[in-house]
């Protein structure tokens, strides 16, 4: 084990930087998200109760599990029942922080390799593998981030109550009418899916300095190097 910064100056060394406190701001602007929605019936008669619901929105959204109490307009008799919200995006939400979470155990991992174990990593395998996981890495980028791109649309669209259609099944809407009084705050959500993406564009462009570590371009260098000399034919002493 030899210890040397030297790793770290070169731009395999802190774009690997860059990449683990991409991958923190991902995860962390996608989990830390904890936000409401509010409704409530517009005009209810008066000898009813008017009830305000509250439905929590937060990570990992899975709003089919969310639930709200109807009837809005309460008698002292009412018959209480619990209802849930239509769809989330937990799939697609947890996807993506799984894909961040083991970005930045992928970084930290690396970066201890390229400290402390750079003459390994200089044998021909290390860099093959640290190519091969770098270009899994970026495409698993590509395809969670499309998808938590399109999970936030779908969060936008089922916590719009009266968009998605809640409102019409519930009885006391249909009646009196309803009206959604707070929105969830998805702007953190937006941030995350840019995080995505940028973490994205950073590992495919790191792509090409890993590359350049692997024998095969330490190949083709050697190749190109030795050509011009093997073209050069020697003359013909007969034609002198």
């Amino acid at each position: 084990m030899n210890f040397s910064i030297e790793p770290l100056k070169e731009p395999r060394g802190f774009l690997r930087i860059i990449q683990w406190v991409l991958s923190i701001f991902a995860f962390a602007t996608t989990t830390s998200v904890n936000t409401m929605l509010g409704f409530e019936a517009k005009n209810c008669p008066p000898n009813t109760n008017p009830i305000r619901e509250s439905v929590q929105v937060a990570y990992p959204f899975d709003l089919e599990h969310e639930s709200y109490t109807t009837p809005l307009c309460r008698l002292d008799n009412s018959t209480i029942v619990n209802s849930a919200l239509l769809q989330g995006s937990k799939s697609s939400a947890e996807f993506y922080v799984f894909v961040g979470v083991m970005v930045f155990l992928y970084c930290i991992a690396s970066v201890i390799i390229y400290l402390f174990f750079n003459n390994l990593y200089e044998d021909n395998k290390w860099p093959v593998v640290d190519f091969v996981l770098s270009a899994v890495f970026a495409l698993l980028w590509l395809i969670s981030s499309s998808a938590w791109a399109q999970g936030v649309v779908n969060l936008k669209y089922f916590t719009d109550l009266d968009e998605c259609g809640v409102f019409k099944s519930i009885s006391d809407c249909q009646a009196y009418g309803c009206t959604q009084f707070q929105f969830p705050n998805f702007a953190s959500l937006n941030v995350s899916i840019i995080f995505g993406f940028l973490n994205m564009v950073v590992w495919i462009a790191n792509l090409w300095f890993l590359y350049k570590e692997t024998p095969w371009f330490k190949a083709k260098q050697e190749a190109n190097t030795s050509s011009p000399q093997q073209q050069q034919t020697p003359t013909d002493p007969s034609r002198i």
